[in-house]
Formats: C-alpha cells, structure tokens, sequence
C-alpha cells in the first residue's frame, strides 16, 4: 500500500520556492517591460531554468505546482523560439511541444528511478 507523502517546508522546499518565485517575478517584469526583444527573451529563458531547477528542489513536487510549471517553461521556450526565429508560429509550437515532453518525461524518470532506489534497500 502506497502512502501519501505530505509537504513539508524544509530547507530544499524553501529554495524551491524562492527559486520559483524569483523565475516568476523575472518573467513577469520581462513580459512587461521588453516584450518581444532578446533581452525578454533571455529573462524568460532564465526564468525557465529558474523553474525546472526549483521543481527539483521541490520534494515531493505536487501536481498542481509541477503541471503549471511544465507549462510555464514550455511557454517559455515557445517564446523564445518565435521572438529568436524569423516568427515562426510553427517552430514555435514545435519548441512548445517538445520542451513540455522533454520536461514531462524527465520528472516522471526522476520519480521512477527513485522508487526504484527506494525499493533496491527493501530487497
């Protein structure tokens, strides 16, 4: 029987949420005050990496902060790629799309390859 991990703010959960918090704040004053141009690009960049490293901190990740930020940073990667390319919608969605399966695949990989750890100490 599986239990239920409970969140709780440590040391590593606490980092997380400033790295998640900072990434968004540096997002958020990108979108707003340079939208469009490379410096917004390179902040929104930043901001996705920001993210991906705070959801790693994040232990155990739940799903309704890992699912937003799966989102936030393919986003990020899709206005990346359209402001970066000559405007293309397409290479856009494809950054989007790949960057969300890249990043899906790699948290549920980290999760297995753990409980899979956990499970070589039972033996």
């Amino acid at each position: 029987m599986m239990t239920k991990k409970h969140f709780s703010w440590t040391l590593s959960n606490s980092f997380a949420a400033l790295l998640l918090v900072v990434g968004a704040i540096v997002a958020l004053w990108a979108l707003i005050t340079n939208f469009g141009t490379t410096v917004s690009v390179d902040a929104v960049v930043t901001a996705a990496g920001l993210w991906i490293v705070g959801i790693i901190f994040l232990h155990p990740a739940p799903i309704n902060i890992l699912i937003p930020v799966i989102g936030f940073v393919s986003v990020g990667a899709g206005y990346a790629g359209y402001f970066s390319s000559p405007h293309s919608w397409l290479g856009a969605a494809v950054a989007t799309l790949l960057t969300a399966l890249i990043v899906s695949y790699g948290f549920s990989l980290r999760k297995t390859i753990r409980q899979r750890h956990s499970n070589w100490y039972q033996k």
